[in-house]
């Protein structure tokens, strides 16, 4: 598959959209690890299993030349969540992926980061069918 032109770094709107390094793990993990968080993401999970899928996230970029962003509040400097596209290998589609801290999502962040992702995606792939799945109790995300 040939690589399109993906951004590895956004900043807009007061937010940074940046690939993952491996200094996010502790957020990643803790995002990961709490019940209230991880219920639509997969569910809890160990720090092995989220040291893992971070690693996957930050390879997916080499890989195919796009990827999940890392979210951070400019002002602040904090890890509010991520957004971008997530095609594993024999995945059906590209496939547009999301989720943020509880205060991101109530003060508006989340939907701001949320644009500004989708808005590289149909920047770097115009014509290309992109899907979300998004479980229908996931009241934020909807």
């Amino acid at each position: 598959m040939a690589k399109m032109e993906f951004r590895p770094k956004v900043e807009e709107n007061g937010m940074m959209l940046r690939q993952w390094t491996a200094e996010d793990f502790e957020f990643y993990a803790a995002y990961l690890g709490n019940e209230a968080t991880a219920r639509y993401v997969g569910g809890v999970t160990d720090k092995p299993k989220a040291w893992r899928h971070l690693a996957s996230l930050i390879g997916h970029w080499t890989l195919r030349g796009f990827g999940v962003y890392a979210v951070e509040q400019l002002a602040s400097g904090q890890l509010q969540g991520c957004a971008g596209l997530w095609e594993p290998h024999g995945w059906p589609c590209r496939e547009f992926v999301f989720w943020f801290t509880p205060d991101a999502y109530t003060s508006g962040r989340a939907a701001r980061a949320t644009q500004l992702a989708l808005a590289q995606v149909k920047t770097a792939f115009p014509q290309e069918p992109i899907t979300s799945s998004i479980h229908p109790q996931n009241r934020r995300s909807l």
